[in-house]
């Protein structure tokens, strides 16, 4: 059966297999330079893009058939990587269901006193993020969350990853937590548990 989901599939199919695996195949015997940097990080920016929406989609629901491929391919993309001669940085496999929220929840970076930044997707794991300015990959991200139920929920994490939108509109940014104590990550479950039901 077709779909959005199916083509996303085959997509993310010939990236891995047809365009990654030639770059890292020609790395690994000719070595790399500044241009074949480049040209991986992109790429792989753009796989954990493909990825992200795919898993989102599966999220809502998908079949059991789309939901295997995409563990195969996700296995054979981190069998190339380990294969491969040099380090390569990939967001890491997702622990946790994201939530998204459709309000886009406005916030403000305390680290960088940054502003204009929205969440699009939270997990208790981390959260994609559309930001207006440009947040440094590698630099920590302090912020708050309001719960109706538990107060303020201050949160850290690193920003693993960090794309520019297709429309020119800023950047779509992947933040992944850092260690948080206990009541902070109650309280973090409180949120996402407010958000899907709209309490």
């Amino acid at each position: 059966m077709g779909g959005p989901t199916k083509e996303k599939l085959d997509l993310l199919e010939q990236k891995i297999k047809f365009t990654l695996r030639p770059l890292i195949n020609s790395i690994n015997n000719s070595g790399i330079n500044r241009e074949r940097r480049v040209q991986l990080d992109d790429l792989l920016l753009e796989i954990s893009d493909i990825r992200e929406n795919i898993e989102d989609r599966l999220e809502q629901g998908g079949s059991t058939e789309d939901k295997t491929r995409l563990t195969n391919l996700v296995d054979y993309l981190y069998a190339i990587i380990k294969g491969a001669s040099i380090q390569m940085s990939l967001p890491e496999r997702r622990e946790h269901p994201r939530q998204s929220i459709s309000e886009g929840k406005e916030l403000f970076d305390q680290a960088s006193r940054k502003k204009g930044i929205r969440i699009l997707n939270l997990s208790m794991g981390g959260m994609r993020l559309h930001s207006l300015t440009k947040l440094k990959v590698g630099s920590i991200f302090r912020t708050k969350l309001n719960s109706s139920r538990h107060g303020t929920i201050p949160l850290k994490g690193e920003v693993v990853w960090s794309r520019p939108k297709g429309n020119g509109e800023g950047y779509i940014v992947g933040v992944h937590f850092l260690p948080m104590e206990d009541e902070v990550l109650k309280g973090l479950a409180i949120f996402l548990e407010e958000c899907c039901t709209g309490q």
